[in-house]
């Protein structure tokens, strides 16, 4: 949607303006939008809106004088132009940043006296009542060249004024969008409110926990949006706030739109405009129920409550930020920290309390995190920051909050997630790998395996895929255990592992089903080979329970290209060589040729 001049500006302040100007001058004015929408006007003579512009013949003259205007608008600071109703108009075009937003307007005066016979003639070619007509011409203004000359220069600078104006208004809203994003990413709710406590913004969590849009929740007042006793109860605080400036904090319990009680805590501050005055208060909403509930079970067992205490409290750091003479911040002086960040980072009081951000070994556990950057946001913006980091020195996770309880002040607390990291981490392994040997899925083979056709389709080279079975594999689980059984699927997959090269890959399907992948292979002697090594080595005694077992398997290859061109028929080609493995006597390796032979000979 196209900017529009009025969404810039306080189109009321603009009316006064103009208005008072008209008193002071009696100089007609007006500004309308590029699509002729008035915004505002003032002083316009009752010849041209009662006569001029009230009859059809006359009021073409009117609109050729606004055309004649708007086509030389953009060449000079302003324009002026005699309709040929006989009075003088003048526009001036105000730019927002290159482009031409809305046109401010002067004019219906003259700058001699005007020939009382021309207009008496205008009034009876187009019925104008004459007596009325040159009363209305009487009220017109009569202003010098120069004193129009100056006139123009003033109105020239009112509209690079409002230019101006409107270029900041512009970057405030650029800047005041932005913000609202950044209010909107943070899972608290926050509100601010004007002096008359009205709400004048607030995030998506705050309209989500009262359950009401934005556009219900601005504009109004507590007891518009809240039950009436809870509205009494911000009401006074927030008038407590106002009488007692600084950071307000204090809990309350209330209800979301569900009706869902919880426990709360309010963070509030005055905020100021631009003169340094008070403008309003700006809230956050912590819900603490969950520590209000835990605090109230400890309550219940002084032993429990210590315990619980010790061991559920997060690390904390305070720190007081090092300024310039000129008030600029330099570092951050760390001041307190308690026992949960000793325990969770191995440093000890004495090395960090005193010390600055930048000579303490505070910084070298969390390289690669810009805590003066992240401090300096807090401080300026007044909200918390909330983020997670691994600290490679420490090898652990933690999720931070950054916060301000007052000025210059900032304070870290820290919860260590190297666990949940590392549950994230397993689970994202375990979706490819399988857990009993640790080779690739069946998921990662097939991935693999179309990487390794591409790639041979672009070098016109084989791949080689290798289905294999354990032969006999159920009587030795039958007889020894499962367990057993899982001991001797591990060593098999290593041996496997051993007999490979390191651009091939083992993947095991399940139950004593394995695959391999032997990608960039030319001959089938060299697959063989391969493959024979494998089988070799599986030959070899497995001990379990002091049992030596000796374990053999069925092989079969499908090469690409010549046995499939895809990851179906190449799977389902090299299952049917392994079958043919297994009726010629297990221990084998069998090609798909192989294969296609023996069926050509049943």
């Amino acid at each position: 949607m196209a900017q529009r001049f009025s969404s810039l500006v306080d189109v009321q302040k603009v009316q006064q303006l103009l208005d008072r100007l008209y008193d002071a001058t009696g100089i007609p004015s007006g500004i309308i939008e590029v699509d002729s929408t008035i915004i505002s006007a003032t002083g316009w003579q009752d010849i041209c809106t009662k006569f001029h512009r009230a009859c059809e013949q006359s009021r073409q003259n009117c609109l050729e004088s606004d055309r004649i205007i708007a086509e030389h608008l953009h060449t000079r600071a302003y324009v002026g132009y005699q309709c040929k109703n006989g009075l003088l108009e003048y526009a001036c075009p105000i730019m927002i940043e290159g482009k031409h937003l809305a046109t401010l307007f002067i004019g219906q005066f003259f700058i001699e006296q005007p020939d009382l016979a021309y207009f008496r003639e205008q009034a009876r070619c187009y019925g104008y009542p004459e007596e009325a007509y040159l009363a209305a011409l009487a009220k017109v203004p009569v202003f010098s060249e120069q004193k129009v000359a100056f006139i123009m220069n003033f109105f020239v600078a009112l509209a690079d004024l409002l230019s101006c104006s409107g270029s900041h208004s512009l970057k405030y809203l650029e800047s005041a969008n932005f913000l609202q994003e950044v209010l909107n990413a943070m899972p608290s709710p926050i509100f601010y409110k004007d002096m008359e406590g009205k709400y004048i913004g607030c995030n998506q969590a705050f309209a989500a926990f009262v359950g009401k849009q934005p556009s219900e929740i601005i504009g109004k007042s507590v007891y518009d949006v809240f039950p009436y006793i809870a509205a009494d109860k911000y009401s006074e605080m927030d008038q407590d706030l106002l009488s007692n400036p600084g950071i307000q904090v204090y809990e309350y319990r209330m209800s979301d739109a569900t009706g869902q009680h919880h426990d709360v805590l309010f963070n509030k501050a005055l905020f100021k405009d631009i003169n340094g005055a008070v403008a309003g208060l700006v809230g956050a909403v912590i819900d603490i129920t969950a520590r209000k509930q835990m605090e109230a079970a400890l309550q219940r067992s002084e032993a429990k409550y210590r315990a619980l205490f010790e061991h559920m409290l997060n690390g904390f750091i305070y720190l007081k930020a090092e300024k310039k003479p000129a008030g600029e911040i330099v570092d951050y002086r760390l001041l307190e920290c308690n026992d949960a960040f000793v325990t969770t980072t191995g440093l000890t009081r004495e090395m960090i309390i005193g010390r600055t951000m930048s000579e303490s070994v505070f910084a070298n556990i969390t390289a690669g995190v810009n805590w003066q950057g992240i401090f300096n946001s807090v401080l300026e913006s007044g909200e918390a920051h909330t983020f997670e980091y691994c600290s490679p020195l420490l090898n652990k996770w933690y999720l931070t909050s950054v916060f301000t309880p007052n000025e210059d002040y900032v304070a870290a607390l820290f919860s260590d997630i190297t666990t949940r990291k590392q549950n994230e981490e397993r689970t994202e392994y375990y979706a490819y790998h399988d857990p009993l040997t640790g080779l690739p899925n069946r998921r990662l083979f097939e991935d693999r395996l179309a990487v390794a056709l591409n790639q041979a389709q672009r070098n016109e080279e084989w791949v080689a895929v290798l289905f294999l079975d354990l032969d006999n594999f159920k009587p030795i689980n039958d007889t020894y255990g499962h367990e057993a059984g899982d001991q001797l699927l591990r060593q098999v997959a290593r041996r496997m592992l051993n007999s490979i090269r390191s651009c091939d890959t083992v993947a095991r399907l399940g139950g004593d089903e394995f695959v391999i992948i032997l990608p960039g292979t030319n001959t089938r002697q060299e697959i063989e080979t391969i493959a024979t090594r494998i089988l070799v080595a599986s030959r070899d005694p497995i001990v379990i329970d002091q049992d030596e077992i000796v374990i053999t398997m069925s092989i079969g290859i499908s090469i690409y290209p010549k046995d499939g061109t895809d990851i179906t028929s190449l799977m389902r080609n090299a299952d049917v060589a392994m079958f043919m493995s297994k009726r010629y006597g297990r221990n084998r390796i069998s090609f798909v040729i192989d294969a296609a032979n023996f069926s050509d000979g049943l």
